[in-house]
């Protein structure tokens, strides 16, 4: 199955859709973006085995409070990756084309305070690695990283201006991944990066859930990319989980819709 033109399609029209509405008040804007904040790191954090609940990751960004026992690396990874979405935003605003230099900015907040050299982060492997249980299918040799970097960031400049914003960002994703140039953040920093092409193409962000599910759906589909060179499977899941997120945020632009109508209509009365 390919990236459809149905899907491209489906995707577009949701789209516009979306964009038909009136915006949410300025408020009501802040509130949703950091729950939708709250939840990439929550999600991005667990599939990478992170033990916090979701209430006590928004807790701790909310309050500052965790509960009894929480493990400290695991809320150091919390206020990592809020300070690296928060870098991810900042990028999107700014219009930000993609560099080596993004990334490894991106990678650089992701284990600011948990990699286990803080002098590592950012800094490309020089040691072969391979998803666990795979040793017969390494990532990209060391020597290799450096050459497809440099290939990742020429790719991207093309792709980005050819392809459905949602088929890019889900590429973007896979093809980094692939490399997994870091010692330590790839999975987090890829998820970054497909967040950071989503929203300046005006699709909503979108949160790869960590039940036992979707996940393995998620990682399978990574590693079949891989190893075929064939990313349908990853981009489709990608898709589905924007039809969600658009479905999403149009439910809630059109109740705001409906309620300033019926506020006005109120107060004509």
């Amino acid at each position: 199955m390919t990236f459809s033109q149905v899907i491209q399609s489906d995707l577009t029209v949701l789209k516009k859709k979306m964009d038909s509405y009136k915006s949410l008040s300025k408020k009501q804007d802040e509130i949703l973006e950091a729950q939708i904040r709250y939840e990439h790191v929550w999600s991005s954090n667990a599939i990478e085995g992170n033990t916090l609940k979701r209430y006590e990751t928004t807790s701790i960004l909310q309050t500052g409070l965790t509960s009894q026992g929480t493990p400290i690396k695991d809320v150091l990874e919390t206020l990592d990756l809020n300070d690296a979405y928060n870098y991810m935003m900042d990028l999107v605003s700014r219009k930000q084309p993609l560099t080596q230099q993004v990334i490894r900015d991106l990678n650089r907040f992701v284990t600011a305070k948990t990699a286990k050299d803080l002098s590592a982060a950012a800094r490309y492997r020089a040691i072969l690695v391979w998803p666990n249980g795979l040793q017969n299918h390494p990532y990209v040799e060391p020597f290799e990283i450096q050459p497809a970097m440099d290939d990742l960031i020429t790719w991207s400049r093309t792709a980005q201006k050819q392809l459905h914003p949602v088929q890019y960002a889900a590429d973007l994703h896979q093809r980094f991944v692939s490399i997994h140039p870091f010692e330590d953040g790839n999975g987090r920093t890829a998820r970054l990066l497909m967040n950071m092409a989503l929203p300046q193409a005006g699709y909503p962000i979108v949160n790869i859930q960590p039940n036992a599910k979707e996940r393995t759906a998620y990682m399978n589909a990574l590693e079949t990319s891989r190893i075929s060179h064939d990313a349908s499977q990853f981009e489709n899941i990608i898709a589905n989980y924007s039809v969600e997120a658009l479905n999403n945020r149009i439910k809630t632009l059109a109740l705001n819709e409906q309620n300033i109508k019926d506020a006005d209509q109120d107060f004509d009365l």
